[in-house]
């Protein structure tokens, strides 16, 4: 048994009957995107077994898109979760055969309360579609075990066909990258769309400041104290002049020796680096830095040309961002 082989089989029959269902999209897949897209109340999506597994994940891929979903089991929605269902809704069913009996069961209530119907089925002229306002039907596709016994082909083309109308939808609407980070305020997607250099930065009593006159060594003990591997520099009017790393020091005392500690700092401190606003996402304060010449491990925080603070790559590394 080559079990290598098998697998690759799955992803080959599999992708056949995804191409087969991208060739067969037409006018009802237009018709159900824009009625979800015009719905003044919500996407209620439903299915049973394998189908109500794959239609949750699609009410909450759409959800997160900010289209109005949610998912209703049918046979709950039999013993009174049909209460939630209202005439601004649209009604989303998935059945391979068309003819899942607890779905069924749902039509006479459904038409009742005056939700629209739609659903996606994988058989021609089944009772699903005769009660649907549109539908979109699979074309004949192969599953992956055992003949057509096990659920595997048809409930990938369903997952896609749903996430084809989220996007479609999304799409429409214009769903930008922050409208999703306000459905996405935790984890490592929320950060990335949200986390400032300012929510980030050292900055107070954390941030290394030295002013200009000063010497090498005085920027050491500064350096020592608030352990970030620098100090930006600043002249008399505080205002930002440039920033003095451990590098440096390392480079400085290896040319200068003992020599070293006693240069003015503004001497030997890199003028003009590359700095950040505090208003930057992290994401692209990294992206800056990955354009570099040279790598860098700290970048100055700068706003009308005063430092307010020192982005660390250690930090960034540790909201796992990098």
């Amino acid at each position: 048994m080559d079990i290598l082989e098998i697998g690759r089989e799955v992803f080959d029959i599999e992708l056949e009957g995804l191409l087969k269902m991208r060739e067969s999209l037409g006018e009802s897949f237009v018709t159900i995107a824009e009625k979800i897209n015009a719905c003044k109340g919500r996407v209620v999506c439903t299915g049973m077994g394998k189908s109500g597994h794959i239609f949750k994940k699609v009410a909450a891929t759409m959800a997160s898109i900010g289209i109005k979903t949610y998912f209703m089991h049918p046979a709950e929605a039999l013993h009174g979760d049909l209460g939630l269902l209202t005439s601004d809704d649209i009604v989303l069913a998935l059945s391979n055969g068309g003819e899942t009996e607890e779905i069924l069961n749902l039509i006479p209530s459904i038409q009742k309360i005056g939700a629209a119907m739609y659903s996606i089925v994988g058989r021609k002229n089944s009772t699903l579609e005769k009660y649907s306002e549109a539908v979109i039907v699979f074309p004949e596709v192969k599953e992956a075990f055992l003949g057509n016994l096990v659920p595997t082909t048809t409930t990938t083309v369903s997952l896609l066909v749903g996430d084809a109308l989220a996007v479609a939808v999304a799409k429409m609407r214009g769903f930008t990258p922050g409208e999703f980070a306000v459905f996405h305020p935790n984890g490592l997607l929320g950060k990335k769309l949200t986390m400032k250099v300012s929510d980030l930065m050292k900055k107070g009593e954390e941030n290394a400041v030295v002013k200009e006159g000063m010497t090498v060594q005085e920027a050491v003990f500064e350096m020592c104290k608030k352990p970030i591997g620098c100090v930006n520099v600043v002249d008399e009017k505080s205002r930002f002049t440039g920033i003095f790393t451990d590098g440096d020091l390392r480079r400085l005392i290896g040319k200068d020796g003992e020599g070293a500690l006693s240069h003015k700092i503004e001497e030997v401190m890199t003028k003009d680096p590359l700095f950040v606003e505090p208003d930057l996402l992290v994401v692209d304060a990294v992206e800056r830095m990955k354009k570099m010449n040279r790598k860098v491990s700290t970048l100055a925080v700068v706003e009308d040309e005063q430092i307010l603070g020192t982005l660390c790559v250690t930090d960034i590394a540790k909201a796992g961002l990098i």
